[in-house]
Order: C-alpha cells, then structure tokens, then sequence
C-alpha cells in the first residue's frame, strides 16, 4: 500500500463537545466564589471547578 492508499483510510476520533448549562456563568462563578469564602479554600482552587460543574461534556467516538 502506497502513501496516497494510507491517507485516503478513514479513521475513528474522539469528539469532545463543551456546551454551557442551563444557569448563567455568573451564578455559577458567585456561587463558587461564595464556596472558597465558606469553606476557607484558595478561590483559584474552587473556580475552575465551578466552572467544570456548569458546562455540559459530551465525548463521542465520530
């Protein structure tokens, strides 16, 4: 099999999609910014996973 052969083969990927939730980003970040202040975390610690709570993952082998 030639190069131009092995190109032309289709190959499976993985699709990761990232849509946002139903509540707005900034009830999301008050709330985790609310959370570091009651539980005496860092807020660069609570953030990001605020953030993670309000998007949607989808992944998918396309």
């Amino acid at each position: 099999m030639n190069r131009m052969e092995k190109s032309m083969v289709p190959r499976r990927s993985l699709r990761i999609d990232l849509a946002p939730r139903e509540l707005p980003f900034g009830l999301i970040g008050g709330g985790g910014g609310g959370l570091s202040l009651w539980s005496g975390a860092h807020p660069a610690i609570v953030l990001p996973l605020a953030f993670a709570v309000s998007v949607r993952v989808t992944v998918r082998l396309v």
